[in-house]
């Protein structure tokens, strides 16, 4: 897969990075801190520059969390009972984040954009419950600066060292995928149990 992303980036540039990330949000297998660790890489070998790799990759994250929002804020309650399956989501949990966000608000956004998977499905519930667009893409775009920065600096330090950029990457998979192992057996348990 990191070869898969080199290439994007080789090829296409600052595009091909803007790309990866897009990906990223559509195919969540895609980790988005190998498209900004590799883009850091490449910036520290002089074919992207800091900065405007920084900047590429944060607008590349906010892009993807208004497109989702789309989703939910124009297809609503609707696009849950047709499409929420794919992303472990009834209504109820709808209701839920309804109740959430009178309580915290748009700065939900905020707080979602630094953890893993979270950071990519939030947005469709906040679509579903209307949070005002502008403070959604305000606390989009605050939360993803230190994930964005984060990663794309130790790409830019670490330069040519893919062992150690892998091992970290590697490392950071576990959580998510006993996340999503939580989720799936959830998913799971709650249809059986509504069959019984």
């Amino acid at each position: 897969m990191d070869h898969y992303i080199t290439s994007l980036m080789t090829n296409f540039g600052y595009f091909g990075m803007f790309l990866g990330m897009v990906l990223e949000a559509v195919i969540i297998v895609i980790p988005s801190e190998l498209i900004l660790a590799t883009g850091g890489i490449l910036a520290g070998q002089g074919f992207f520059q800091f900065w405007p790799t920084f900047f590429i990759g944060l607008t590349g994250s906010v892009f993807c969390a208004i497109v989702i929002y789309a989703f939910g804020y124009f297809g609503g309650r609707p696009f849950v009972r047709t499409y929420g399956k794919f992303f472990f989501m009834k209504e109820e949990d709808i209701e839920k984040c309804d109740r959430w966000f009178e309580k915290y608000g748009a700065i939900a956004a905020f707080l979602g954009r630094n953890f893993p998977i979270i950071r990519t499905l939030i947005s469709l519930p906040m679509g579903i419950s209307k949070v005002p667009f502008l403070p959604f893409v305000l606390y989009t775009t605050l939360g993803s600066i230190p994930w964005t920065f984060a990663f794309v600096y130790v790409g830019y330090a670490l330069g040519n060292n893919w062992v150690i950029l892998d091992q970290f990457v590697q490392k950071l998979k576990i959580p998510i995928i006993i996340l999503l192992c939580f989720l799936i057996g959830k998913f799971i348990y709650q249809k059986v149990k509504k069959k019984k």
